[in-house]
Parts: C-alpha cells; sequence; structure tokens
C-alpha cells in the first residue's frame, strides 16, 4: 500500500470516528425533526416544517456547548407523606447527564409557529407524546428554564438509539424537580406514576421527559 492511499484510510477512519465522537460534526446519516402547526380542533394540518440535524447542529444555538450542562429529573418520591419533596431530597438523579442541544423555542420561531398558540406536543417514534403549554415554551417560568431538545449525552454520545432527541429542562440548580413542575405548570399537564403496590398515584417530572422525539405538533388558539 502506498503512501497516499495509507493517508487516505487514515483520513477516512478520523472522519467516520468524528461524526460520533465530536457532537459539533453534522453527520447526514442523523435524523431530523418535523414542526407541525395544526388548527385549534388538530383536524387541519396548517404548516410543516423540517429540520436536519446539520439545520440544528450547525444554525442553531448550541445550549451547553462545549462540555455539556449538567441536568436531571426527579421521579417518583414513592413516600405518600412527601409526594412533591420541594426540598429535592428523593430520586433525583433521573437522566442526569450533561447534554447539548437546541432551545426548543428557536425551533419553533423558525418555523413561524404563533407566540400565541395553545399546547406544544413532543411525539416520540412509538407514538407516546407529552404536552406543555405552548407559553412555557416561548416564556418558560424561571423554576422550569429554558426547554431544550437535547441530541448530545455526555454518558452516551451523539443522537444514542435509547434517547434521540429528548426533552430536557434548564432549571436553575440543574433538577426539574416534582416541585418545579406543580409550580410551572397547570394541573391538567402533571405527569403521574400509579405505584399499584400501594395504590398512589406519585407527581414524576421524569415522566415529561420524552425520548426519541421525531415531531413537535402546535395546536392553534381560536
Amino acid at each position: 500500500m502506498n503512501l497516499f492511499h495509507k493517508n487516505f484510510l487514515l483520513f477516512y477512519s478520523l472522519l467516520l470516528v468524528s461524526c460520533f465522537m465530536i457532537p459539533s460534526l453534522a453527520c447526514a446519516s442523523e435524523p431530523g425533526i418535523k414542526v407541525v402547526l395544526k388548527n385549534h380542533d388538530g383536524t387541519e394540518i396548517i404548516s410543516e416544517k423540517e429540520f436536519s440535524f446539520s439545520d440544528i447542529n450547525t444554525t442553531m444555538t448550541s445550549t451547553g456547548a462545549a462540555g455539556g450542562i449538567l441536568l436531571s429529573f426527579q421521579g417518583p418520591t414513592f413516600d405518600p407523606e412527601n409526594l412533591w419533596d420541594p426540598e429535592e431530597s428523593k430520586n433525583v438523579d433521573n437522566l442526569k447527564t450533561r447534554i447539548i442541544g437546541v432551545p426548543i423555542k428557536e425551533l419553533l420561531v423558525n418555523s413561524e409557529i404563533p407566540e400565541d398558540s395553545i399546547n406544544v406536543t413532543f411525539v416520540a417514534d412509538d407514538g407516546f407524546k407529552k404536552t406543555l403549554p405552548a407559553v412555557n415554551i416561548y416564556n418558560p417560568p424561571d423554576v422550569q428554564g429554558e426547554p431544550i431538545l437535547a441530541y448530545w449525552y455526555e454518558d452516551a454520545g451523539l443522537l444514542p438509539e435509547e434517547s434521540g432527541y429528548r426533552l430536557y429542562f434548564d432549571a436553575p440548580d440543574g433538577v426539574y424537580g416534582n416541585s418545579d413542575m406543580q409550580n410551572s405548570l397547570p394541573d391538567d399537564y402533571y405527569h403521574y406514576f400509579f405505584n399499584s403496590a400501594d395504590k398512589t398515584a406519585y407527581p414524576s417530572a421524569k415522566g415529561l421527559s420524552v425520548a426519541k422525539i421525531i415531531q413537535i405538533e402546535i395546536q392553534m388558539s381560536d
């Protein structure tokens, strides 16, 4: 093998490694995100816009770059006497890792989504979905922090199969707790985990963190 071929193979190998190791390098094989605006009752699609991973990674804000920001969620306390745990003393290390992502508000703004929309729904590849008020995206409460669509994880790399694009909140202390959920969302948007052992529905902020998001749907106002 001559020197040219050796150098070419070395370059190609480094390029492949870079696609997996360097979150700032956009690789063509990575999936994108679709943003869909629907009318008030959800029966009509008003607009659709698709963002490639290259769009997201090279033309938008990279929250957490470089090195990532350390974030986590609180899960169920499994303590009937302390359901909301404002001190965040129980089960707070769920999904804890350093992440890099794009502000979800930026995706909506770039899709020309009206700020007075009602709801924003995050849809996973298996159909699982969670909904937040649009105001929590455009003007997030301080206790909640900026909603982020994470695409790089310190412990798993770039868009890993088990997470893909995942919803995180840049809460002030790095933990989006059950009390934070209670203080930043209306009751209808809370997530609960029902424990059959003690027949208790436990608040779980972790349940809002949709993984493998492929589509963001917005419900317009009247």
